[in-house]
């Protein structure tokens, strides 16, 4: 069951860094790739907690199993899909799937482990693992493999988790029985930690998307290299469970994990240039701060409250539903900077390519080049790298359109970097705003 739950929750981040690869394989933008992401995250939010009623209904053991069917089916559509919109629609059956499967696991887990605490315990953490490895492990396997393989992939491990779940749902469909039936409602979903688990989430959303965008297409960091980059924020998150341990009280725990988390995507907007090492402090930060803020919303939501998977398809609804958010007020946002920013680098690197010592017709041949490529990339960072080839024969001119080469590189390396500072703070803010709902929350255990 934690298998079930950390796969399917790793499935909304182990796609970020495959998204470049997905939007120049087909061929589309920025923007229109962000949907892969959408899809699946706006299924989430709105499938959780209605799948949690359905796993009350018919039963959590043959609601997990049937949910970790579709997640593979689907998993298997979004491997061979050549179009994007047959990609985004395989991702919303996908997440659909998921629901079912992860809300019926916080039902089936206090009759494994013997209590709804340690039960919650164990749910929280496989879904935090799950999503804390789905980067790194999608950035491998982007570059190993392909994209497509981050999907199909997924299937033998759903279909292997599904398996000793069968057993459940047999019991159930031969004895009639439903144990969550026995188990009374108790509490109404906690509002003010669900709007801050959404507000976070949203925030998680720029730390990601945005980050893995910068590294992999604004300064060209390989799937495995902006993998090992952003592996950081997960490393620090597991320093920040132990922290947490520290921090008793969870409003306490609430509000630092928030303060750390808008202290480190701030950082991500005052970078000062296309430096990898300095993204690492901000990232500590981010990992650290999530981890306190995550625990203390997730534990508060779900503390003394059942049907457990009510209210766990709460929490998952609202995570999810903040994603959506950050991604859709985001997106626009980067991409329109992008524009602004690609075409002041250009016009900065115009003055390169004429004080270039390189002969007029090759300066000539270039410039056409470079502007039907900018052409092409209408809505993406730039790559100008094959532009200049094939290189002069020549060795002195070869090593002169080499040096002009990386000069306009460089523009456009740090036009990126200032396209997405916008962004990171924009995203700093809302982390900084989900201090007012955590401030709200009436109860002494927030």
């Amino acid at each position: 069951m934690a298998l079930a739950v950390g796969i399917v929750l790793a499935d909304s981040s182990i796609v970020v860094l495959a998204l470049p690869d997905i939007y120049r394989d087909l061929n589309t933008s920025v923007f229109d790739v962000t949907w892969v992401l959408v899809s699946f995250n706006l299924v989430m939010a709105l499938a959780a907690v209605p799948a949690a009623m359905v796993a009350r209904r018919v039963g959590p053991g043959r609601s997990a199993a049937v949910g970790l069917a579709i997640f593979a089916g689907a998993g298997l559509a979004c491997g061979v899909s050549d179009h994007l919109s047959t990609l985004i629609i395989a991702r919303s059956v996908q997440a659909l799937g998921g629901a079912l499967a992860v809300t019926a696991s916080l039902e089936l887990l206090p009759l494994a482990v013997g209590s709804e605490r340690r039960a919650t315990a164990v749910w929280a953490t496989a879904g935090a693992t799950g999503a804390a490895l789905g980067p790194a492990v999608g950035g491998i396997l982007t570059q190993l493999v392909s994209w497509q393989s981050i999907f199909l992939i997924q299937v033998p491990i759903a279909l292997a988790a599904a398996v000793p779940i069968l057993t459940i749902a047999r019991h159930e469909m031969s004895t009639r029985v439903i144990e969550s039936e026995i188990v009374p409602s108790v509490g109404r979903p906690h509002i003010w930690a669900n709007v801050a688990l959404a507000m976070v989430s949203a925030s998680i959303a720029a730390a990601l998307f945005l980050l893995v965008l910068l590294l992999i297409e604004g300064w060209r960091l390989s799937p495995i290299g902006a993998a090992i980059v952003v592996s950081v924020m997960p490393l620090a998150a597991a320093v920040g469970a132990r922290v947490s341990g520290w921090v008793e009280d969870e409003r306490s725990r609430a509000a630092a994990g928030a303060l750390l988390l808008a202290g480190g995507l701030g950082g991500l907007a005052l970078l000062p240039k296309a430096e990898v090492a300095l993204t690492v402090p901000p990232q500590i930060l981010v990992g650290i701060g999530l981890s306190l803020v995550l625990s203390a919303l997730t534990e508060t939501a779900l503390a003394g409250r059942a049907p457990q998977a009510i209210h766990g398809g709460w929490t998952i609804s609202a995570r999810h539903a903040g994603v959506v958010v950050g991604l859709l007020a985001l997106t626009p946002v980067f991409t329109h900077d992008i524009a602004v920013q690609q075409k002041q680098a250009i016009d900065a690197g115009t003055s390169v390519i004429l004080d270039s010592p390189i002969r007029p017709t090759v300066k000539l041949a270039l410039a056409q080049k470079i502007s039907d490529h900018l052409e092409l990339e209408d809505g993406k960072v730039p790559n100008l790298g094959h532009v200049f080839d094939p290189l002069p024969e020549d060795e002195g001119e070869r090593s002169e359109v080499v040096e002009l080469r990386e000069e306009l590189q460089e523009q456009l390396n740090a036009g990126a970097t200032h396209a997405f500072s916008p962004s990171f703070g924009i995203a700093a803010l809302i982390g900084l705003l989900a201090l007012i709902p955590i401030g709200l929350a009436r109860r002494i255990d927030l």
